[in-house]
């Protein structure tokens, strides 16, 4: 393991956490935020199915 795998796990668990991506985005030294989440911020799964089951409950709740 390199220290840049380190490195690009925590910011992965930094935002999966919640935490502002902007925080990270200057913890890091990156110039934006979207190269944070383009680079770092990998997407887990609980996070696709966080986001599909609220989707879910909007539907039922307005249909």
């Amino acid at each position: 393991m390199r220290l840049h795998d380190l490195r690009h796990t925590a910011a992965s668990l930094m935002v999966a956490a919640g935490a502002n991506v902007k925080v990270v985005q200057r913890m890091l030294g990156h110039a934006s935020a979207a190269m944070t989440l383009d680079v770092y911020a990998d997407l887990f799964d609980s996070d696709l199915d966080e986001v599909a089951s609220g989707m879910d409950g909007l539907v039922r709740s307005v249909g």
